[in-house]
């Protein structure tokens, strides 16, 4: 089931994304986040954007969320997306089915674009975001150092 993140959700939440941190370059960031901490920006994100949960037999498998691209007026229109599952929860549809309910939502709240950042060695990343219809707009080379390595990023948009 597909819903809107609630409270008790965000310690699994912070366990998804504490992995990802820890274990991958997926995202830059680099310290696992407290409870609290996630808390806080969970709570900053859902006042003004969806955020959802995908929840089977009462465990949350992944999420998604939009956020600013950028918080100058302009670009209020266009979104930044984050989808994030749970270790070993890849390949089962589940990324694609958060996709479609954001991006629907979207929708129905006027936003046009869509927009991801992407690790340029997320292959598995990039190839869904193609699936789901983006295509890539930019790259920047050797903008993070994680895990003893320079990284660079692509930019993928879609209109919607």
């Amino acid at each position: 089931m597909i819903r809107y993140v609630e409270e008790k959700d965000y310690k699994e939440i912070t366990d998804i994304y504490n992995y990802y941190i820890k274990n991958t370059t997926i995202t830059f960031e680099e310290d696992e986040l407290s409870y609290d901490n996630m808390r806080k920006r969970i709570d900053s994100i859902k006042k003004k954007f969806p955020y959802i949960v995908y929840e089977e037999d009462g465990s949350i498998l992944g999420y998604a969320y939009l956020n600013y691209f950028s918080e100058r007026s302009a670009y209020r229109f266009s979104l930044d997306l984050s989808i994030y599952l749970k270790n070993g929860e890849l390949t089962k549809g589940i990324g694609s089915a958060l996709y479609n309910k954001i991006e629907n939502i979207a929708r129905k709240k006027g936003i046009k674009k869509i927009i991801s950042c992407i690790t340029l060695s997320n292959d598995r990343s990039i190839s869904f975001h193609k699936k789901m219809g983006f295509s890539e707009c930019g790259r920047m080379n050797n903008v993070g150092y994680k895990h003893n390595a320079w990284q660079s990023i692509v930019w993928m948009d879609k209109d919607i």
